[in-house]
């Protein structure tokens, strides 16, 4: 049986689904719910729902956002300026004192990655009180904690896309928590899924964020031992690309999207298994096509669902055998849905969907009325220059420009993920904008000569650049 948080493949929504018109006339429609404000980081990049009432929202600004009316109202548990927020998991824990819901949220690109506090938090009052909870992990403490889930007692959590690779497994609700590195089978991972407390799969990617490519991993014993079952083929136009977001569907169906990072605008593609998550295919979706490739993916039926990129949503009804470029939601008409930011999608029961972006959005048969296919992209959110000069001696520069406000956050690391210098994370409105490195690290020391490479995190998406530094 599916977790409850992935079954994507329910009666009510199936049956809503038998009666679509054709592909280019009508699909079940997202409804924007106002009640959540604006991500301030560009987008919202987790959530997880125990049921049509209670549910958690995470971004990147150190925001942790929790309903328990079904999403008319949200309270902000907790705000962080010191914390990332990138993934959280939950579950029903009514044998602690308080009998409240137990939820973990993962961090990103902390300042002392690797071994730092602040990587792993919980709370046990349904998120009256949030605790940093770090000191629980033995074994391999990852870089940044990425993705989550959690099915039954068991929990497992993946990070990151940079550093070592690293499965964090939990067997006794939380109480601890063991990392184990996967190195031999992936170089970065960024998503994770369950379908029991023993059959999961993770994706990342092959290599670093400048090479590689997507990669898929099974385990058949709850996270204890991992192989790869798929690596896909890099795609034309594209420098890099790995597995970004998980969505089974079915049993026997599953999608996961691919992120890229390139120059170009290579034609966006997920991969896609019908025989369980056994064997993969690269499926591409002709229309969506940017430098970062896609985030988020959320299916609703083995052949209904949204892929969605820096600035492109599309919608397939056929299993991804054609694809349709939306018009995104516009606040100030109420036209369109959904946004060029989604990166999460989830299922909450057979009638109930949610997903996130810069905003909520919710799917109900209620409001699934159907809205008319169009083609209207939104424009790239993002782009970066290469460095000049490259290679450097004295300092290096990037340019960057944003198109909408946007939080950034830049780290330079080494080709071993390790990180050198952090800068410090801002608000930007839309323009251009430079990063100056003088190659110093933390510490205002001159770092050894060699490459280097420039992450730089908008909230939507990742870029990077590698520079070389010489003496």
């Amino acid at each position: 049986m599916l977790p409850r948080h992935m079954i994507m493949c329910a009666c009510a929504l199936a049956a809503l689904l038998l009666t679509l018109p054709a592909r280019g006339q009508s699909v079940p429609l997202w409804d924007h719910v106002a009640s959540l404000p604006n991500s301030p980081a560009g987008r919202y990049d987790d959530m997880a729902w125990l049921d049509p009432d209670r549910g958690w929202v995470v971004n990147l600004a150190g925001e942790i956002w929790h309903t328990d009316d079904g999403a008319r109202s949200w309270t902000r548990q907790a705000l962080r300026s010191d914390v990332r927020f990138r993934s959280v998991a939950c579950r029903d824990y009514p044998s602690t004192a308080t009998g409240k819901e137990v939820c973990w949220a993962g961090t990103v690109l902390s300042t002392d990655a690797g071994n730092s506090a602040g990587m792993l938090w919980e709370t046990r009052d349904g998120g009256e009180h949030w605790i940093d909870i770090t000191h629980r992990i033995s074994g391999t403490v990852p870089y940044g904690i990425c993705g989550m889930v959690s099915v039954g007692s068991k929990a497992w959590a993946v990070g990151a896309y940079y550093g070592e690779p690293t499965v964090l497994r939990s067997e006794n609700g939380g109480e601890t928590w063991v990392g184990t590195p996967v190195g031999h089978v992936a170089e970065n991972l960024i998503d994770v899924y369950f379908k029991n407390e023993l059959e999961g799969y993770a994706t990342g990617g092959t290599d670093g964020l400048s090479t590689g490519t997507a990669v898929v991993l099974r385990t058949m014993d709850g996270g204890l031992t991992w192989e790869r079952v798929f690596v896909s083929s890099l795609s034309a136009g594209a420098q890099a690309e790995w597995g970004w977001k998980i969505s089974f569907p079915s049993d026997d169906v599953g999608y996961i999207s691919v992120e890229y990072n390139s120059t170009n605008a290579p034609t966006a593609k997920v991969l896609k298994t019908e025989d369980g998550g056994a064997t993969w295919r690269e499926v591409y979706i002709e229309g969506s096509n940017a430098s970062a490739g896609l985030q988020g993916i959320g299916f609703i039926s083995p052949t209904t669902g949204w892929a969605s990129g820096r600035g492109v949503t599309s919608v397939t009804t056929d299993g991804g055998t054609t694809w349709t470029q939306l018009g995104h939601y516009n606040p100030a008409t109420g036209n369109g849905q959904l946004d060029g930011s989604m990166n999460r999608f989830f299922v909450v029961n057979d009638t109930l969907a949610y997903g996130v972006g810069l905003r909520l959005y919710e799917l109900t048969t209620a409001s699934a009325t159907g809205t008319s296919l169009e083609s209207n992209p939104l424009p790239e959110s993002f782009s970066l220059a290469n460095p000049y000069p490259n290679p450097f001696t004295e300092e290096a520069r990037v340019p960057y420009t944003l198109e909408q406000a946007s939080m950034v956050h830049v780290q330079v690391i080494d080709m071993l993920g390790r990180t050198h210098r952090s800068f410090p994370s801002q608000f930007r409105q839309p323009g251009s904008y430079e990063i100056l490195w003088d190659g110093t690290d933390e510490a205002g020391i001159r770092v050894a000569a060699g490459g280097y490479i420039f992450l730089v995190d908008i909230g939507d998406s990742i870029e990077t650049k590698r520079v070389v530094f010489v003496k």
